[in-house]
């Protein structure tokens, strides 16, 4: 029995060009034909959701439902035959050049859809508002975590962060409500930053959250959350777009910060970079 990608080969060439570009969308990526509706797949193939369900129909599928379901029923196995989808076994360097660059500009695009300017104006609120800013992140969000800390030593602002989990529960049991933790977490699952989410919730401090769009412990224990696109697997050879997209929004954040304050900070920074140039040879 031939599978979907099979079946939509074989027509292929008998196609018009509408459908066509519909199947080529499915060959990218069959994964949004179960996450996206008609519409938005209407606005993702430059299409229209009528075209979609008559691409179902040329298929032998009663209509777009039908056609979820078959795909629904194929993505196990194409889960299990990879983890990763980025790459594959015969790549050559120049195709990984190629494929990083259109993946990561792609994440670029769905990032900017998929943060809310709301969140991100409250988020940035209350960055300005804090006494004191904690940052947590662990594994390769500690990375993003990290890079958001070195930024904001820049901006003057009191901040807190350590790589060791250990000394970070320790630091955040001294949070209280002037302050606030922003927690890195692409899963929102992992047990340490969610342990000083709930130690800044038991202190009454407000916590923003940079995690991706699923729901989760840790963004339903936030005050606001920044919310980055799920196109990563849990699963992968390596954070590739889920710390792009964190340190994307750490850039984000500093920059809102510190943007009504750039004289001030470039005064700032001349001092400091006189007393790092002591350091040079």
């Amino acid at each position: 029995m031939l599978n979907l990608a099979d079946k939509i080969s074989d027509i292929y060439p008998n196609l018009n060009k509408t459908s066509k570009l519909i199947a080529d969308v499915y060959f990218k990526d069959s994964t949004l034909f179960l996450s996206k509706n008609l519409q938005e797949l209407g606005a993702i193939t430059k299409t229209s959701g009528a075209s979609v369900i008559r691409f179902c129909r040329k298929l032998g599928f009663k209509g777009f439902k039908d056609f979820q379901i078959a795909c629904a029923q194929e993505m196990p196995n194409k889960q299990d035959a990879m983890v990763d989808t980025i790459i594959n076994t015969n790549d050559e360097p120049t195709s990984v050049l190629y494929k990083l660059q259109l993946s990561l500009g792609k994440n670029i695009a769905d990032i900017g859809k998929t943060i809310d300017h709301k969140s991100l104006d409250a988020a940035v609120d209350l960055m300005r508002s804090a006494q004191q800013i904690y940052v947590a992140g662990e594994g390769a969000s500690g990375l993003a975590a990290q890079d958001l800390f070195y930024k904001l030593i820049r901006s003057g602002k009191n901040v807190n962060f350590v790589q060791s989990s250990h000394i970070a529960l320790e630091q955040v049991a001294n949070i209280n409500k002037e302050d606030i933790l922003i927690v890195f977490s692409y899963s929102g699952l992992t047990q340490e930053p969610l342990l000083m989410a709930k130690q800044a919730q038991k202190n009454n401090a407000k916590i923003v959250a940079v995690t991706r769009i699923q729901d989760s412990p840790l963004k339903n224990m936030a005050d606001t959350v920044i919310t980055l696109p799920s196109n990563e697997k849990l699963l992968r050879y390596g954070t590739i777009n889920s710390l792009f997209a964190e340190i994307f929004a750490s850039s984000l954040l500093y920059l809102s910060l510190i943007s009504p304050n750039l004289e001030e900070l470039n005064i700032k920074m001349k001092t400091t970079q006189s007393l790092t140039n002591q350091l040079k040879v």
